[in-house]
């Protein structure tokens, strides 16, 4: 089992978050309280059908191994900070 965290960037175009580790894991977000809101789904996040990370909100997301999650922002940039736990 391994454990790591990381600030992604995320863009107006889909960002890549993570992707699920061998045997799987589990994914925590926390979108800052300030910022532009962030969408997440798979590759075809947009902001009109992604979910929304509410400002200061924290979320779990439970990736099967090579799942991937992607981010979007309306304008601009926005930080999000990511831990990534599971695996083999």
């Amino acid at each position: 089992m391994s454990l790591s965290a990381a600030v992604v960037t995320i863009t107006t175009s889909p960002t890549l978050i993570a992707t699920g580790l061998v045997g799987a894991s589990w994914l925590y977000l926390h979108a800052p309280a300030g910022g532009n809101t962030i969408f997440v789904e798979p590759s075809n996040v947009t902001t009109a059908t992604g979910y929304e990370l509410h400002k200061g909100e924290i979320q779990q997301f439970w990736l099967a191994e090579t799942d991937k999650l992607y981010g979007i922002v309306a304008s601009s940039t926005q930080a999000l900070m990511t831990m990534q736990s599971g695996g083999r």
